[in-house]
């Protein structure tokens, strides 16, 4: 997708919007439009707390489980991008919200993204083979430089310890 659609859209948006405000205005009258757009912000409001409550207990859930929280990640940020957009007067904004907060759509929106995402990750040789390395050799070598370590002496083990040598 060019990037000449990013700005394009920010212009055409208002102006759909004003448009759109004007014909249901047209239809309905003003008093029932305002009453639409607060009754939106509130709805808005409500849906962003609600369901990133159950997206945060499903991102616990996955990383508990041990496994990567994508899927709850991907839904929390899609359930605040529609929850601000219905917060946002507007009816087409109030749609567009409305509908990224449908699993269905969300679930779409993922794979649609992740066909076009590559997300890669190092292996760390734990025992679930899951997670990050930190910089450093394959072998398992770590190189730190003179700064990043100092060196100490063994201290004696404190008094009534006995080491046990084998």
């Amino acid at each position: 997708m060019p990037l000449i659609i990013i700005p394009i859209l920010l212009i055409l948006m208002p102006v759909i919007e004003i448009a759109v405000f004007i014909y249901v205005g047209q239809a309905i009258g003003v008093w029932n439009v305002i009453a639409l757009v607060i009754l939106s912000a509130i709805v808005g409001a409500m849906l962003l707390r609600y369901q990133s409550l159950s997206v945060l207990k499903k991102i616990n859930r996955d990383i508990r489980q041990g496994q990567t929280p994508e899927v709850g990640l991907v839904d929390g940020v899609l359930i605040v991008i529609g929850a601000l957009l219905l917060i946002i007067p507007g009816f087409v904004t109030d749609v567009i919200g409305l509908l990224l907060m449908i699993p269905f759509i969300r679930s779409g929106i993922r794979h649609f993204v992740r066909s076009r995402i590559k997300v890669t990750s190092l292996h760390t040789g734990g025992p679930r083979g899951r997670g990050f390395r930190r910089g450093g050799r394959e072998d398992g070598v770590v190189d730190l430089s003179p700064e990043d370590f100092e060196r100490r002496e063994p201290r004696d083990p404190p008094a009534g310890h006995i080491e046990r040598k084998d």
